[in-house]
C-alpha cells in the first residue's frame, strides 16, 4: 500500500483495518493498494509459517501451546440407532485390522479415518454428506482436503479432517489453513445472498493418524479475526480390550461438533460469531 506517507504492508486484514482507520483520521484519503495473494498449496505451509500468518506467539520454534485449549464436548451415544452404529464401526474396524495395518502409510490410516467420518455422518441421517478429496480454495491456502463434511442444509463445508501418518505438527498447520478456507467460502456466500442471511463464523478440524486424535475449532471474533483453538489428544488403542470403550469416545466428540455446527444461532449467540445482512431494497 502506497500514499503520500510512504510504503505500508499490512500482514493480515485486522492490520488493513488499523491502518485504514488511521488515514482517515489523519484526512489522508488518497493512497493505492497492491493485492499479493499468498494462497499456495495446503502442503506447502509448515508449523512456523501458519503460527506467523495468524499471529500465534512469537518463537521462531513454536510449539502446540501457542493454541488456546479447545474443549471438545462429547455425546452420549444412548438411542438405539448410535448404538447400533457404535457396534458396526467397531466390527469394521476390527475387519480392517486384520486386512490394513494400523501402522502402514496416510492411505493405510485414511481407511480406518474414514470408517469414524462415516458413522459420525450416519448419525445424522440426511444432514450432512461426506467429501472425500473435496478442492477447497481460501485467502491463503488451496488444494484437495482428505475429507470435508458439508451440512445439507447449506452446502458448505462445516468441517475438514487432515490424516497424517507423522507430522502432527504440520498436519495441524495445514488444517488451520483448510478451516480458514473452509469458512472465507462460507462467509462469501453469505455475503452474496440476497435475502437476509445469517453467516455463523465456526467450523472444526480433525487431525488423526487414527490413533491419536486432535480438535480444532476456527471460529471469528466480532471484529472478524480469526481465532484458533486445539483439543489435548484422544488416543485409541487397537486390539486392546478398552478397544470399544475408545472407539466410542471418539465418535462421541465427533457426533458432538455434528450436533454444534446443526445449532440455530439463537441457541449459541454467546459463543458464535454472525454476520446479518439486511434485505435489498
Amino acid at each position: 500500500m502506497l500514499n503520500d506517507s510512504g510504503k505500508f504492508s499490512p500482514r493480515n486484514d485486522q492490520g488493513l483495518r488499523e491502518m485504514l482507520n488511521v488515514f482517515v483520521s489523519k484526512n489522508n484519503l488518497k493512497f493505492t493498494v497492491f493485492i499479493e495473494t499468498p494462497s499456495k498449496p495446503f502442503s506447502d505451509w509448515s508449523f512456523p509459517k501458519v503460527c506467523q500468518l495468524y499471529g500465534l506467539g512469537e518463537s521462531d520454534d513454536p510449539s502446540l501451546s501457542v493454541f488456546p485449549p479447545f474443549t471438545c464436548e462429547y455425546k452420549e451415544l444412548k438411542e438405539d440407532s448410535s448404538k447400533a452404529i457404535l457396534k458396526h464401526l467397531t466390527a469394521e474396524l476390527n475387519a480392517r485390522l486384520k486386512a490394513i495395518p494400523i501402522s502402514g502409510n496416510e492411505a493405510s490410516k485414511s481407511q480406518y479415518v474414514c470408517s469414524y467420518l462415516v458413522a459420525g455422518v450416519n448419525l445424522y441421517e440426511r444432514k450432512f454428506e461426506l467429501r472425500p478429496e473435496k478442492n477447497i480454495t481460501g485467502p491463503n491456502g488451496h488444494g484437495p482436503v482428505d475429507f470435508a463434511i458439508d451440512l445439507l442444509q447449506t452446502a458448505k463445508t462445516v468441517g475438514v479432517t487432515e490424516v497424517k501418518d507423522e507430522d502432527f505438527f504440520k498436519g495441524i498447520a495445514q488444517n488451520a489453513v483448510q478451516l480458514e478456507s473452509a469458512l472465507s467460502n462460507r462467509k462469501r456466500k453469505a455475503n452474496e445472498m440476497e435475502e437476509e442471511s445469517v453467516f455463523v463464523g465456526k467450523v472444526f478440524g480433525i487431525i488423526t493418524d487414527a490413533e491419536k486424535w486432535y480438535f480444532m475449532e476456527c471460529s471469528l471474533d466480532d471484529q472478524d479475526r480469526l481465532r484458533f483453538k486445539l483439543s489435548e489428544p484422544i488416543v485409541v488403542v487397537y486390539k486392546d480390550e478398552n478397544m470399544e470403550n475408545m472407539v466410542r469416545k471418539v465418535l462421541g466428540h465427533i457426533a458432538w461438533l455434528l450436533e454444534e455446527v446443526q445449532k440455530p444461532d439463537s441457541a449459541s449467540q454467546s459463543e458464535e460469531r454472525a454476520i446479518k445482512k439486511p434485505r435489498s431494497s
